[in-house]
């Protein structure tokens, strides 16, 4: 009898895990046939090219497809989806998109690397948190001896947690269990699914897997999970500054740096198009999930209610940079490609 009842509740418990595994498997579901699927795309004189992201700071080019107003009648826009930063750096190394979505150490990195490119803007200054399953953790040090779903690793959102990790005087890898996945998307799959209790994560993969955790079956086995640290406070605590970081933004191409008046129209629809999103959550919502269905729409919602979304040309975003810069500099010279990257990595509108 004890042995049949052993076996009956690991039956239970396999099936437990299937069933998690097959609806989180749903939630961050790599679908096949959106208009926003990764293909090779030829880059032309008769096209524009978005290389971007499934996080907020593709939102507005979302925006600007689904007006219809850029370039209209002059050229056909095309948008391919990148997933890490490796992919991402082959894309611009081989001048397949005209517009990049890029972090803005990667942009830094590609730029001392000697391509002819250009940042035109940082729009992206809130969008990471830690994420646990523990309300009472508030700082980094609650974490000490924790494992926390690291995604990746050596590129953001991971430099920035091992930069807060040095400054306040903990060992990012002695004092912290890291635990490297490929993806945010991964990080969150570990969450939801219990394999961690905590995770760095970047919106809308944070709102994703909070909402989750609240109800369904999700809640059933995963219990609930919170924004437990605001990575950007603890930037602005730990480095006394304001309380926001230069994570991303937007990179043209060599291709689209030939036609500057192209440029320049795209920089100030972005801006406007940003200005939409921010004060739309539920609009920009049901817009990203026709373009990118592997998103939930609730989490997208919720992602735009807490991330910091601001198109600050290239120059204006100088006086955030250069000191972010600086710190991965001095950490590591390779973080941003060797050396600071000289004014002409601004574009100047």
């Amino acid at each position: 009898m004890i042995h049949l009842k052993n076996r009956e509740n690991k039956n239970m418990k396999f099936k437990a895990h299937l069933v998690m595994a097959i609806f989180v498997l749903g939630i961050f579901a790599c679908g096949s046939n959106g208009p926003s699927e990764n293909r090779t795309v030829e880059n032309t004189d008769k096209n524009i090219i978005f290389a971007v992201p499934f996080a907020p700071v593709s939102y507005p080019i979302l925006k600007m497809l689904e007006d219809g107003k850029f370039e209209k009648g002059k050229r056909k826009l095309q948008l391919i989806l990148w997933k890490n930063p490796d992919q991402l750096k082959a894309l611009v190394a081989g001048h397949q998109a005209d517009f990049f979505a890029v972090p803005s150490n990667v942009g830094a990195i590609l730029y001392n690397k000697g391509l002819d490119v250009k940042l035109l803007n940082i729009s992206i200054w809130r969008a990471i948190w830690l994420v646990s399953r523990n309300n009472d953790k508030k700082t980094l040090s609650d974490f000490k001896g924790e494992t926390i779903a690291m995604p990746f690793k050596g590129d953001m959102p991971h430099l920035v947690f091992m930069e807060l990790v040095k400054k306040e005087g903990l060992d990012p890898e002695k004092d912290f269990k890291l635990e490297y996945v490929p993806s945010p998307i991964d990080a969150a799959k570990k969450m939801l699914m219990r394999r961690v209790d905590n995770a760095l994560l970047i919106d809308p993969a944070v709102s994703t897997v909070v909402e989750k955790s609240k109800s369904g079956i999700t809640g059933l086995i995963a219990p609930t999970i919170y924004r437990s640290v605001d990575i950007q406070n603890e930037w602005g605590r730990l480095f006394n500054t304001a309380s926001e970081i230069p994570f991303a933004g937007i990179m043209a191409g060599s291709k689209i740096l030939k036609h500057p008046d192209v440029v320049r129209r795209f920089i100030a629809e972005y801006k406007e198009a940003t200005k939409w999103c921010m004060k739309h959550p539920g609009e920009v919502a049901k817009m990203v999930i026709k373009y990118i269905p592997q998103l939930n729409e609730k989490g997208v919602e919720e992602a735009m209610k807490n991330v910091t979304l601001r198109a600050d040309d290239a120059l204006k975003s100088q006086k955030a940079l250069i000191p972010f810069f600086k710190i991965l500099y001095k950490s590591k010279p390779s973080l941003i490609g060797g050396k600071m990257p000289d004014a002409n990595f601004y574009f100047v509108r």
